[in-house]
């Protein structure tokens, strides 16, 4: 049973005499001059033929520049301008892949005389004329399969290696993204073990300020009341002494500006517990877990701890919804949050106009919460837009940012929670994430 060949299969015939080509013809396509014609939608082969190797090397050429390349050659062992050995030499270098039936009345033709012109090869056959039409339709069919199926072949390779290679970038990709979530882990337990370090000395320097101004309110009553004791007295020596030593320790300045170098220490330390209890919920050290957190929380967390990134170029205006618990994991969020905070800030800061705003605001949707976080920067310039969460890609210098911040977000929203990340962008206006998260991680 013949194997059916693929429609308009090319085949060249370099031969003197063009009766092989007439007969080919005849045979495949119902008519001996069938390949004369213009019109091939009618042809079951394209049968092509020249009489010179020159002739040969350009049609050989031509087709495999265009990406058509011949299945199959039949070449005459003696040819007006040459040998066909010669030629088929030639051939191979331009088109290893090139089938070929060496067509050959040549008695003293021999396979030695072959193999040392041209090696062994499975891509050539011998075909010692007269030739019946079962052995040349026979032939055909043979060799066109074969070079299809050695196409084929090479084509399943190409597959695999493009897949492998895939496969390799991912595996690379995973394992860098491990590494970083390692890196991530790690400091997370160091700030975590910072934090619970700063906090309890920090607690205690407060109430120790606390107390400090409980005495002095208590000492500035005592001094009152020493003072109109002195009054009562009425001993002037005395009380000009008194009166010399305040001015010489300043007394009335110490009154005046201890109550606010207290009230201002107290504000600080307030401030550092605000930070570190920001710091400790920012910073889920261990596993990843799922949990049910208040997004609101999570936001004024990472808005603490990434103040310095912003404090010098925008203010930061937030509208925090009546929203619900949403189950994520906490500190891939925290992560989200963070990059595009700073994003935001460093395009306010590459905008040179002066002090801008970052707006956070969320809102309950139907299915879960909605965060949106704005800047007031130059917006996202058009030709870009399409690569923004492309990994690597940034327009900053490196000491910056890799390009891994919007992308590494992207990757949390969407594959590990199952959400949506997008944005909204006009160029000399600024540009909107636009967060959206589902109340249940989908399964």
């Amino acid at each position: 049973m013949f194997i059916n060949i693929d429609e308009k299969s090319a085949v060249l015939v370099v031969d003197p005499d063009p009766s092989l080509r007439s007969h080919l013809d005849a045979m495949f396509n119902a008519n001996a001059d069938a390949s004369l014609g213009d019109n091939d939608e009618n042809l079951t082969y394209l049968i092509h033929g020249c009489t010179q190797s020159e002739t040969a090397k350009e049609k050989v050429m031509s087709r495999l520049a265009n990406g058509v390349p011949y299945e199959l050659l039949f070449i005459e062992s003696q040819i007006e301008d040459g040998s066909g050995l010669e030629l088929i030499s030639h051939l191979w270098q331009i088109d290893p892949d090139l089938h070929v039936v060496l067509c050959s009345a040549d008695k003293a033709l021999n396979w030695q005389l072959i193999v040392n012109k041209l090696g062994e090869s499975d891509q050539l056959l011998i075909l010692q004329k007269p030739f019946s039409d079962l052995a040349l339709r026979q032939t055909v069919h043979a060799m066109l399969r074969k070079w299809q199926l050695g196409k084929q072949s090479q084509n399943v390779m190409q597959f695999m290696e493009a897949q492998i290679n895939q496969r390799t970038l991912e595996i690379q990709e995973a394992n860098n993204n491990l590494l970083q979530a390692e890196k991530l882990a790690a400091v997370g337990q160091l700030a975590a073990g910072i934090a619970h370090e700063i906090n309890t000395p920090a607690q205690y320097v407060g109430d120790n300020i606390k107390a400090i101004g409980d005495f002095f309110e208590s000492i500035t009553r005592l001094l009152a009341l020493y003072r109109q004791l002195l009054k009562e007295q009425q001993q002037p020596e005395l009380m000009e002494q008194v009166h010399d030593l305040e001015e010489k320790e300043d007394l009335a300045y110490i009154l005046e500006d201890m109550p606010l170098a207290i009230a201002q220490s107290l504000e600080g330390m307030s401030q550092i517990v605000r930070i570190v209890q920001a710091m400790k919920g920012f910073s889920h050290v261990g596993p990843s877990r799922i949990a049910n957190i208040n997004l609101n929380q999570a936001l004024e967390n990472t808005l603490v701890v990434s103040r310095s990134s912003y404090k010098n170029f925008a203010d930061v205006v937030t509208e925090l919804g009546d929203i619900p618990l949403i189950e994520c994991y906490p500190g891939e969020l925290n992560q989200v949050f963070l990059n595009i905070i700073v994003n935001a800030a460093q395009a306010i800061e590459d905008s040179r106009k002066g002090r801008g705003k970052i707006n956070v605001v969320t809102a309950p949707t139907e299915n879960g919460v909605e965060i949106r976080i704005s800047d007031t920067g130059n917006g996202i310039p058009e030709p870009i837009r399409s690569r923004v969460f492309d990994p690597f890609f940034t327009t900053k210098d490196l000491d910056r940012g890799s390009g891994q911040g919007l992308n590494i977000a992207y990757r949390i929203i969407h594959q590990q929670h199952r959400g949506t990340l997008t944005f909204n962008t006009e160029t000399g206006v600024g540009t909107t994430f636009i967060i959206n998260l589902h109340r249940y991680l989908p399964i």
